[in-house]
């Protein structure tokens, strides 16, 4: 039995290396062979395929060493942020991270957002995995965070940098609008106009009745209260300066939401 304070079983390690080795989402074959190196793994023939090739070069460094210390060193190698800086770089980053650190939890370990191996608590389940590493998500969907918002947000927020998530969902308010109106200016000029009482560019009701009328008015309000409140003062205020913290965050999130939820009942004005 291999012998380590830090260890993980033959199963777990074959989840890693079909993660690591994904044909779409993973390392190449040029950049796993890179890592193996630079760990001082023996690289063996080709396997049938990346991953299983993946697993059987690190299948037996550990058996060989009983220790899956140099496992665990090529793994903190492969996820070693600072080789993902660049934009084109951050799915990959993020999808391997995140998967891996679900196999990890089960045996009580995981990858630091600096790229180091430390211990936890093991998770007791696949629902507890999915509360630890995908917390932030988690957050989101139990707000039932509308997916425009999603759109805009996900990645900014998942780095936990609520400064771009929130402005950029503050924007895409205006967008959506756009998008249905056909108009092209902004913030409270589009709504305004879009909006107006006497000549619409949109409608989600007869605006029949003062409750109807008192409805739509609502909305714009609510979309002109949105920028005022979020989008304006983020765009004059350096992102430094700004700071929000990630309850702060999901309550303005949920809030743009909300409004996204009523556009989703709007149509464009016919003949406009």
């Amino acid at each position: 039995m291999l012998q380590n304070t830090k260890k993980i079983n033959l199963q777990q390690l074959k989840s890693i290396c079909n993660i690591i080795g994904d044909t779409n989402r993973g390392l190449t074959k040029s950049e796993i062979s890179t890592f193996l190196r630079q760990t001082n793994i023996s690289i063996l023939d080709n396997g049938p395929n990346k991953r299983d090739w993946l697993y059987g070069c690190l299948e037996s460094e550990a058996k060989s060493n009983n220790s899956f210390e140099k496992v665990f060193e090529f793994i903190c190698a492969a996820l070693n942020p600072a080789l993902y800086t660049q934009a084109d770089n951050r799915d990959k980053y993020e999808y391997i991270t995140e998967e891996t650190n679900k196999v990890l939890a089960l045996a009580g370990l995981n990858i630091d957002p600096s790229g180091k191996l430390i211990v936890v608590s093991p998770a007791q389940s696949l629902s507890e995995v999915d509360q630890r590493v995908n917390r932030l998500k988690k957050a989101l969907y139990d707000r039932a965070i509308h997916s425009e918002v999603q759109r805009y947000c996900i990645k900014d927020y998942l780095r936990e940098d609520y400064y771009d998530a929130v402005f950029e969902s503050a924007k895409g308010l205006a967008e959506r609008v756009r998008q249905i109106t056909g108009l092209t200016t902004d913030g409270g000029a589009l709504f305004q106009v879009a909006f107006s009482t006497s000549d619409p560019y949109l409608f989600f009701n007869g605006m029949k009745s003062d409750s109807e009328r008192n409805e739509f008015i609502g909305l714009k309000e609510l979309l002109e209260a949105i920028f005022h409140l979020v989008r304006n003062p983020a765009a004059h205020t350096p992102k430094i300066n700004w700071k929000t913290d990630e309850v702060k965050a999901l309550d303005t999130l949920t809030l743009i939401s909300f409004a996204h939820k009523y556009l989703d009942e709007c149509n464009k004005m016919p003949g406009k």
